[in-house]
């Protein structure tokens, strides 16, 4: 729900404008503090390259101390009621349809989207990913991201403003696809657990499908997290590969995240699924904490040492190795896609710093809420150093491509670094999603998709006897990963994975009769079905049986999977405890 009620605007000469919000909310004592939290900083005191903006936030005293005495002064009751209810946008004071159509001519003089052809749009979101070089007190045995660190020379790079530090995974993403600044959503809110739960969005995805595109979301961890699974189809993806769809899931680090490196073919498999052109947003968990106090990698790669304590040295060391792997992950997938026979941008960044209590004083760049980006490229855009915020990416790879389309990524591109820049996009931001919707002429054109999980259907082709004795079974088929369970007459056997042709069930004699199904269980703790293939008769599938169909028939029989169409046939937030105890992804 969007609190309404007039903001005040605060008058200032800078073309970044809006000011730091406390100025101009004076009457909202707590609304200040919990904007604190969410950003000491916001997005009026970061420079751009060009340094038109406000003011450094080295100008600024440490915000942290501050924030520390008001939650002693207020009260963790009083500011959990304020999170809880103070979500959305407020209303501007001067929202009229008259000032929409001022915002949108403002962006007149922007060429048309380039015809043609258009390149494969790639984003790699990387979980927790900085350079630990930055922190004062950290000595390294060596550099854990040599190749992230060669490719910032060599492509367009800068830092990546982010809405959130420690934690916030999902909001970070949320910017990143939509060009929406959470700056002026509710103090601490997630967008995936609020709004996007009631309406469409305009997205990277809508925007670019209208060119051809085809979207895909990937992600190394189980697909309910934060929601995804009944959140990204109102973004527009037209396919999600969670990890339960993902035949190498099982690799996994100490504290039991599935590695990066299993991305690669994942992401390739999206490139390869269509004949146009791809926008892929990919979503890593390597990385993600909560990071051991005590020593648990036996010969670690590499040695750190500085950390006032030995607990917080086991940290930074555990930590260190894991985005050594990740940067070992971006050389492959770089590497992949520098002979993909299409053009490709691919954009990788930190989604937010790691848990490890930083301070602005422990940080050589002296800001806690930015990582760095770099924007790779298979065909020769012109270097540029830049830095970006999350909510402003999209636009310039669109704006880099010749792409000029949407009504939030135009306005990026025609009004970045001019008067009024941030509080027209807040005005812009309510139209679009909880204002009248001007924009629209009334009624918002974003169809919710009917988003299918994986990219390609899970079959069930042949069953082959190993053992009559104590009945042990080939399951044949294909896409099998190690989430596929098999259903024998609506009940759930014990599977083992083989590989992603062949499962193995035992314990059970199968009759003629008994009806079989191949399910994508979902790795949260509910363990719900997915998605299957059609239910199929033992003696359909029997290698000796005259009944049985050949493979080319049997694909095309049971090669229908079911599609995350309504909520109702996801799980909620609420259904997973892992989703409310693991917000810090």
């Amino acid at each position: 729900m969007a609190v309404s009620g007039n903001r005040k605007r605060c008058a200032s000469s800078q073309p970044c404008h809006t000011v730091y919000r406390t100025g101009c909310e004076e009457s909202d004592r707590w609304s200040q503090y919990c904007k604190k939290i969410s950003d000491p900083y916001p997005d009026d005191h970061r420079c751009s390259s060009s340094g038109n903006c406000g003011s450094d936030p080295s100008d600024h005293p440490d915000k942290v101390a501050e924030v520390q005495r008001q939650a002693e002064i207020h009260g963790y009751p009083y500011c959990l009621a304020t999170t809880i209810f103070n979500t959305g946008i407020s209303a501007p004071r001067d929202y009229s349809k008259s000032e929409i159509k001022r915002i949108e001519k403002s962006e007149e003089n922007l060429p048309e989207t380039k015809e043609g052809s258009h390149p494969n749009i790639l984003f790699l979101q990387l979980e927790s990913f900085f350079d630990p070089t930055l922190v004062n007190y950290l000595e390294l045995s060596e550099d854990p991201i040599p190749n992230f660190r060669k490719l910032m020379k060599e492509y367009s790079s800068g830092y990546y403003k982010v809405p959130s530090v420690g934690a916030g995974t999902a909001n970070t993403e949320f910017e990143s696809i939509t060009g929406m600044s959470l700056h002026y959503f509710g103090p601490g809110e997630y967008p995936y657990k609020s709004i996007l739960k009631e309406t469409t969005c305009e997205s990277a995805p809508y925007v670019l499908k209208n060119l051809g595109y085809t979207a895909h979301a990937v992600h190394n961890n189980e697909a309910n997290f934060y929601g995804r699974r009944s959140i990204f189809p109102n973004l527009g993806f037209d396919t999600f590969t969670s990890a339960e769809y993902m035949k190498d899931e099982n690799q996994k680090n100490p504290l039991g995240w599935t590695k990066d490196s299993v991305l690669t073919d994942e992401i390739v498999k999206c490139l390869d699924s269509t004949e146009g052109p791809d926008y892929v947003y990919t979503i890593s968990v390597q990385g993600h904490g909560d990071y051991p106090s005590e020593p648990v990698l036996e010969n670690p790669e590499i040695t750190v040492s500085g950390a006032p304590t030995d607990e917080l040295n086991n940290k930074w060391e555990y930590y260190v190795n894991q985005i050594h792997e990740m940067d070992n992950f971006v050389k492959e997938l770089t590497d992949r896609l520098a002979d993909y026979p299409e053009d490709v941008v691919l954009v990788m960044y930190g989604d937010h710093l790691p848990t490890m209590g930083l301070t602005v004083e422990d940080v050589e760049n002296k800001y806690l809420f930015q990582t760095e980006y770099v924007m790779w490229d298979n065909f020769g855009l012109k270097k540029k150093k830049e830095n970006l915020a999350a909510y402003q990416m999209a636009a310039e790879v669109m704006d880099r491509v010749g792409i000029h389309e949407g009504n939030v990524f135009k306005y990026h591109q025609a009004r970045r670094n001019t008067k009024n820049y941030q509080v027209d996009l807040e005005t812009l931001q309510y139209d679009l999603l909880y204002g009248k919707q001007y924009t629209y002429d009334g009624a918002n054109p974003f169809e919710r998709t009917k988003m299918r999980m994986g990219i390609y259907d899970t079959t069930l082709d042949s069953i082959q006897v190993v053992s009559e004795t104590d009945h042990t079974y080939y399951i044949q088929g294909t896409n099998f990963t190690p989430s596929s369970q098999v259903k024998i007459n609506g009940e759930w056997y014990d599977t083992v994975y083989v590989n992603p042709t062949k499962l193995i069930i035992t314990g059970k004699e199968l009759d003629d009769f008994d009806r079989l199904s191949v399910v994508q269980r979902s790795n949260s703790s509910t363990r719900k079905a997915m998605t299957k293939s059609h239910d199929r008769a033992v003696y359909a599938l029997l290698a000796d049986s005259k009944w049985k169909l050949d493979s080319e028939k049997s694909s095309s029989d049971t090669g229908s999977m079911e599609e995350t169409d309504t909520a109702s046939e996801t799980e909620s937030t609420e259904d997973s405890g892992e989703e409310n105890s693991t917000d810090n992804q």
